[in-house]
């Protein structure tokens, strides 16, 4: 069977089996059991190591609040069907072509345990959009300003550009690159305090226009191509003189409607909403964790913090560390 080595004694779980009936941490009076949360690693030594276990402890505490709550506040339940096919698309969309067990070998996890974080992932949908049905309507400029955003996004632009601290220097700049005649790339490479473009003539690789601070980011997408932008940009890096090299615009089914934009942004809104919701279950919660397998805490990162050992008492840890399957 195996059993948790005391915290002052060692660093690791014995790994035999998983009917251990040990209390690890209690959950508004439900009992979270040692074999509870061995069913949910994947160990292949002969020990699981006590930060592996305090790691996955923390998750099945926040699992059982998550739940509990979801079901007390908004009635919500998944069947098991939906759950399964919930941990199927986890596994097809994160497996990179892996085996199903290798993929939950390879996370240190098992079956049991990409079920249950298939639960939550349905879990965290269904309160997410349970806020957004009740978050206000945006307004026509944030619509407006989202729409330029995702289209940002969606372009590419191939620009150059002269970087200086002053207004006076970027005055200066632009007229010798346009009424001047100067040749762009000389003028970037002589002045241009930007060390990633000005030994390339100032010139960038193309990107896509979003990834740009936002002043750059709208000069760049309107700017016409092969010339000098008519006006010098200022950001929070200084003063900016641009040339659009070349632009793909993307098609116009690419585009999200101002229907959609402003779904996505009353999404983004329901997901901080019910993110701070999810904070405030997780403190109200009365969570009680053995002390020999660690301690809870849900601010401001919740979790189970392994128990302290001294060092010259503790063995090496042969476990691998947990990693759990992306959503």
């Amino acid at each position: 069977m195996k059993r948790l080595i005391p915290a002052l004694l060692a660093l690791a779980l014995a790994a035999c089996g998983s009917g251990d009936n040990t209390v690890a941490a209690t959950v508004d009076g439900t009992e979270i059991a040692v074999g509870d949360v061995e069913g949910l690693i994947h160990s292949e030594e002969a020990v699981i190591a006590v930060e592996q276990f305090a790691q996955v402890l923390g998750f099945k505490i926040q699992w059982e609040i998550m739940e509990a709550a979801a079901v007390g506040e908004f009635d919500l339940s998944f069947t098991d069907d939906e759950v399964a096919a919930e941990a199927d698309r986890i596994y097809e969309t994160s497996a990179g072509g892996m085996e199903r067990d290798e993929f939950l070998t390879t996370g240190g996890v098992t079956e049991e345990f990409l079920q249950e974080f298939a639960r939550q992932g349905l879990i965290s949908a269904a309160v997410v959009e349970r806020f957004a049905d009740e978050a206000p309507a945006p307004s026509q400029e944030e619509i407006d300003t989202a729409m330029a955003e995702a289209t940002a996004n969606l372009t590419s632009v191939c620009v150059s550009h002269i970087l200086v601290a002053t207004e006076d220097e970027a005055a200066d700049a632009f007229e010798r690159v346009t009424t001047g005649g100067e040749d762009f790339g000389e003028v970037a490479a002589e002045v241009s305090q930007d060390p990633g473009s000005a030994e390339n003539g100032g010139t960038y690789d193309c990107t896509p226009a979003g990834t740009y601070v936002p002043e750059f980011r709208d000069a760049s997408v309107a700017g016409p191509i092969g010339e000098v932008y008519e006006e010098i940009v200022q950001t929070q890096f200084g003063y900016h003189i641009i040339r659009v090299d070349d632009r793909t615009d993307p098609d116009p089914s690419e585009a999200p409607t101002e229907a959609e934009a402003a779904e996505s942004l009353k999404t983004a809104v329901a997901t901080e909403t019910a993110n701070e919701w999810r904070l405030e279950v997780l403190a109200a919660a009365d969570v009680t964790v053995e002390p020999e397998y660690g301690t809870w805490s849900a601010t401001p990162q919740p979790g189970v913090t392994p128990p302290t050992t001294a060092p010259s008492e503790a063995p090496p840890t042969t476990a691998p560390p947990t990693t759990a399957p992306a959503p």
